[in-house]
């Protein structure tokens, strides 16, 4: 992969990113979900409305670019210090693109002074949280459009406040 760029999120990235969410999901996750998981994960590809709806709710979103400035990988901060999204396409795991997100992440955490993050997370997003420091709380399994899945409860502290 050539030189990347993490930016935050613009409108125009809406499509582009509900690509990738699928992509990752529907490619990518059939490592260690089945077909039946995976569609059910991402039964279609979103609509771009989506994602700036999202982006409008307080959360920081910043999205990885590749040399064409088009975005291959996105992950965001909620407000509520959760972790919601960090999806690469196919074609870049396993290159460092989602850990240089994380990171970005946990900085922007660190400035806004929050002491812990959380995260729900896949299995391939496990082994990278796991790398990053997290701690599993427990396997979470639930049904989703009617079908069995699923991931992890992570958290990180990353500061503890002071006495």
């Amino acid at each position: 992969m050539g030189a990347l760029h993490i930016r935050l999120y613009e409108p125009k990235d809406a499509l582009f990113l509900a690509a990738v969410f699928f992509a990752a999901v529907r490619t990518a996750g059939l490592r260690d979900y089945s077909q039946e998981q995976v569609e059910a994960w991402a039964p279609a590809i979103q609509n771009s409305e989506t994602f700036n709806r999202r982006a409008r709710d307080g959360r920081l979103i910043y999205v990885a670019i590749n040399e064409r400035d088009e975005p291959v990988a996105h992950g965001d901060l909620e407000t509520s210090v959760h972790i919601d999204y960090l999806y690469c396409r196919p074609e870049v795991i396993g290159t460092g693109v989602g850990a240089a997100l994380y990171d970005m992440l946990e900085q922007q955490a660190r400035i806004r002074q929050i002491a812990k993050l959380f995260v729900e997370a896949c299995e391939a997003a496990r082994r990278l949280f796991l790398r990053k420091g997290f701690t599993e709380v427990k396997r979470r399994e639930f049904v989703l459009h009617g079908v069995s899945i699923h991931n992890y409860r992570m958290e990180k502290l990353l500061c503890v406040a002071e006495a």
